[in-house]
């Protein structure tokens, strides 16, 4: 029992509440076997008290009847633990299965990330090699460049869109022409 849980009465907890945390405070199951163990303390106490020629005999009867007591309150104790145990072991493996649950849910968004990281960084690759070949030359293609998530439209404009810039002259060429002649 820890040092500061002491046994008490009543007036004892009124008169220094805050100072120890009393047994009895456990509800009243524990009260009831206080009551049942003072029963018998008491019982015991009169026997001695009034003797006579079969003192020992009535002590023995008492005593087997609180060891009987004792025993059924200790079943009933054990039943009582195994029965939290049982529930406390079904508890951990229910966290235990969640547990896992979100880590493997965490494991396939990781994974998930990774390849649209690694399909990002391709298609990242991507464009800075159209952005060389659009440098090294006035007209680029895709060949052998695969985009996942970026598509030709998106790089180059729409097919109406470019026709109409190629008809106006304002190809990747004249911007380069453009560059060329302020420098």
């Amino acid at each position: 029992m820890c040092s500061n849980v002491v046994e008490c009465d009543l007036s004892e907890r009124e008169r220094q509440p805050e100072a120890v945390e009393c047994v009895c405070k456990g509800g009243p199951t524990l009260a009831i076997l206080q009551e049942v163990q003072r029963g018998y303390e008491e019982r015991m106490a009169l026997i001695e008290r009034l003797g006579g020629a079969n003192k020992l005999q009535m002590q023995v009867e008492v005593l087997r009847g609180w060891v009987g007591d004792l025993s059924g309150q200790n079943t009933l104790l054990a039943r009582a633990v195994e029965e939290l145990e049982a529930e406390a072991t079904s508890r951990l493996l229910l966290e235990k299965r969640r547990h896992s649950e979100i880590v493997c849910e965490l494991r396939a968004e990781r994974e998930a990330l990774r390849r649209r990281l690694a399909r990002k960084d391709s298609d990242l690759r991507g464009l800075v090699e159209v952005l060389r070949r659009l440098r090294e030359s006035d007209y680029c293609t895709l060949d052998g460049i695969h985009f996942f998530e970026i598509t030709e439209s998106q790089i180059f404009g729409s097919p109406e869109w470019r026709q109409e810039k190629l008809e106006d002259g304002d190809g990747v060429g004249d911007i380069k022409r453009k560059h060329r002649s302020k420098t």
